[in-house]
């Protein structure tokens, strides 16, 4: 990087959030990066990849309902 020169943080493709990855960061380097669509942030990328978590049983009356 020269002096005086800015980096630009890339953006991601679903919330807009700026991300923590600069534009000239190679994709094999990022979390979250998916081709052909581009760079989301870390909670879009859990949202629309991840599966959500199971909900822990309190008692047995909610295994029945």
């Amino acid at each position: 990087m020269e002096i005086g020169e800015v980096e630009m943080k890339d953006k991601c493709v679903s919330c807009g959030v700026e991300t923590p990855y600069d534009k000239t960061d190679h994709v094999d380097f990022r979390l979250g990066y998916v081709e052909g669509a581009g760079q989301l942030c870390l909670d879009c990328y859990e949202k629309i990849y991840m599966k959500p978590k199971k909900k822990e049983v309190k008692n047995e009356k909610e295994i029945l309902v």
